[in-house]
């Protein structure tokens, strides 16, 4: 009886504690303006655990804390812990969505239904220049997201190692599935003749002419005015964008107009560019009756994930058909998921139709409906459909989220089968009472003896845990490369830090393997003695001949029975290497970068990070504006003018 009292006393003043933060946090809300902008719920560790956006800030954080407010799943357990909020003011609406897609990928908060993985989808653009390119983007940088309307936004081609502008330039996507998205690319690159080089054009001859020119019919190089080339991109964005009806009106009649004129060549091109598209077209299915743009989402769960389906609908025909896969659905509805889509694509350039059908009503459609028209520059209507076209594209999306749902899961259902198939396996060849449910591997990376890295990879019951992933910067070298030095010092900080109770570094590996021999191995044999830790396995992995070792044995395990178990221990060492020169790479980079800089006129220390901070290289900076200099925190136009000079001479 005492026992139990006791226990509703803690409810009780549990319940309690919850009541007054609730009120502390209604209090604080008074304070809030009306304004648009995004707020950031926290913990009392704080942590942000929820992002938001708001049309009126004050209204909406009211909205979270009221008093007997009906509440969801989330957004009860949500708000038992949280203990504190901030927020962010917009200068509008449009802005607050794009800086919460922003924010909720950066802190990956725990209530917010979200991207599987936080998922880089694949984009098209149709480059800011003289004579634009069809690129390749993943995903849009935090500077492209969050830009004020009128302001350039751009994003770092890694080919030319330059910004281009997404201020002209059109985005096609984000594309699901990146090999179809690639054939798109090629397709059109070809059918419209757009140039695939690197060069700078700008209207004048740049000597010989690329491959290019004699292949696919790309007259960039020499002899097409940027006005000429200029009709190439239009039927490419029309092509792209599903307005292929009024692409075949047009070039029926510039082909007419050329025959007219007795540019008999240039009719036979557009005659078979006619002819190709007509291919590519005729199988596409006349889904409604009118002509109308729409875009047809529906939304179906699957435990703690959400995938949404996407039809694309132009001009009554259905062009195209596309997923996501968002996470963390298990507590939010499908409305939510629907929502999470419309986060996801619309704000970054995709497309915007005249009307979108959604599988589920949306309490926020009246607001979308304000955000999305602004984005398009038109009337959007968002609406759920009762019957008619409408009702039966919702049903055809909904079967294809119930496939997509079904295919994830028979999919995962065999990567598990596999991967605990080879843990098994690891765990006989190691001799092992069980299998091994945690193995870590370590890898050095350096380039004669500067910037010595180690990385720690993470295989949990055979999949890749990225998130427990672990690099080091070796600090005890200094004057030449020491493989077995660094490696030793890897361990021992590694196996300190979760003596320590350091939560990054637990728990403990089942089976410790590292790159290399059986010098390397006796360093981690060593460590684990030192620490006396008997119950975890080292082995390692030589290159050479992909053999195995383990202490107390002479020669190499024999893996031809366990061949299950070697591939495994070879994808963790492939990841430890590729996890180790990406790391590597990126504190090179940024070393070389930081290092020009530091010669810059006029560029100490707080002007050279917000310079890294707004743009992706040294290069990226040459190449910019001097009013995109001048938007740098710090940065005049005196000191932006001095900026570019040097790197002009310099580079």
């Amino acid at each position: 009886m005492a026992e139990t009292e006791v226990e509703e006393g803690g409810k009780q003043s549990r319940a309690e504690e919850a009541e007054a933060r609730r009120l502390a946090l209604v209090e604080k809300v008074a304070t809030v303006p009306r304004a648009p902008g995004c707020y950031l719920i926290k913990d009392a560790s704080g942590q942000i655990i929820y992002v938001g956006k708001a049309r009126d800030l004050r209204a909406r954080l009211r909205q979270h804390f009221a008093e007997g407010r009906s509440m969801h799943a989330w957004h009860e357990l949500m708000l038992r812990h949280a203990a504190d909020f901030e927020y962010i003011v917009t200068n509008s609406e449009v802005e607050a969505l794009l800086l919460e897609n922003t924010l909720i990928k950066k802190y990956r908060t725990r209530y917010n239904i979200r991207l599987a993985d936080d998922k880089s989808y694949p984009y098209l653009l149709l480059t800011d220049e003289p004579y634009p390119r069809l690129v390749l983007v993943r995903d849009l940088p935090e500077q492209a997201t969050t830009a004020r309307p009128g302001q350039r936004r751009g994003f770092h081609d890694p080919k030319r190692h330059e910004v281009l502008s997404l201020a002209a330039g059109r985005i096609f996507g984000p594309y699901a599935d990146a090999r179809s998205m690639r054939q798109v690319m090629r397709l059109v690159t070809r059918l419209f003749g757009l140039r695939q080089c690197n060069k700078v054009l700008r209207g004048e001859p740049v000597g010989r002419p690329c491959v290019n020119k004699f292949t696919h019919g790309c007259g960039a190089c020499v002899d097409m005015t940027p006005e000429e080339y200029q009709q190439r991109v239009e039927q490419a964005t029309m092509f792209l964008s599903g307005r292929t009806d009024e692409m075949v009106h047009d070039l029926e009649q510039r082909m007419t107009e050329a025959a007219e004129k007795m540019e008999f060549e240039k009719a036979a091109v557009l005659r078979d560019r006619l002819r190709a598209i007509r291919r590519l077209t005729q199988d596409q299915t006349v889904v409604t009756q009118d002509t109308m743009d729409r875009d047809v989402l529906a939304a179906v769960q699957e435990a703690d994930r959400a995938i949404v389906a996407q039809l694309v609908v132009r001009a009554g025909k259905l062009r195209s058909q596309n997923q996501m896969v968002f996470t963390q659905a298990n507590r939010h509805g499908p409305e939510e998921a629907l929502v999470a889509f419309m986060t996801e694509h619309y704000p970054h350039g995709a497309t915007i139709p005249r009307e979108i059908l959604v599988s589920h009503d949306l309490a926020e459609a009246p607001e979308w409906e304000e955000v999305l028209t602004e984005l398009r520059g038109g009337p959007v209507t968002v609406r759920r459909p009762q019957r008619g076209d409408g009702r039966k594209l919702i049903e055809m999306a909904t079967r294809n989220a119930e496939l997509a749902v079904a295919r994830l899961v028979a999919g995962e259902v065999e990567s598990k089968r596999v991967a605990r198939g080879a843990v098994e396996d690891l765990g006989q060849a190691l001799s092992m009472r069980e299998p091994p449910r945690r193995v870590e591997c370590y890898d050095v990376s350096n380039t004669g003896g500067h910037e010595i890295l180690g990385s720690m990879v993470v295989f949990t019951d055979g999949i890749a845990d990225k998130k427990a992933y672990r690099q080091f910067r070796i600090r005890t070298l200094e004057e030449k490369p020491d493989d077995y030095a660094a490696m030793a010092e890897m361990i021992e900080r590694r196996i300190v830090r979760a003596e320590r109770g350091d939560e990054k570094f637990l728990p403990l590996p089942d089976v410790m393997l590292v790159d290399g021999g059986k010098g390397q191995l006796g360093v981690a044999r060593d460590a684990l003695e030192a620490h006396g830790l008997d119950g975890i396995t080292a082995a390692s992995l030589a290159k050479e001949f992909e053999e195995v070792y383990v202490p107390g044995m002479d020669g190499p395990l024999n893996m031809e029975h366990h061949r299950r178990a070697q591939f495994l221990l070879q994808r963790l060492r492939d990841e430890a290497h590729r996890f180790a020169i990406t790391q590597h790479r990126k504190i090179r980079d940024k070393k070389m970068t930081e290092s020009i800089l530091e010669k810059a006129p006029g560029i100490g220390p707080a002007r050279r990070k917000a310079l890294l901070k707004a743009f992706p290289s040294v290069e990226a900076i040459k190449q910019a504006s001097l009013d995109e200099l001048t938007q740098v925190q710090g940065i005049s136009r005196t000191t932006a003018e001095a900026l570019k000079r040097y790197l002009v001479e310099s580079m």
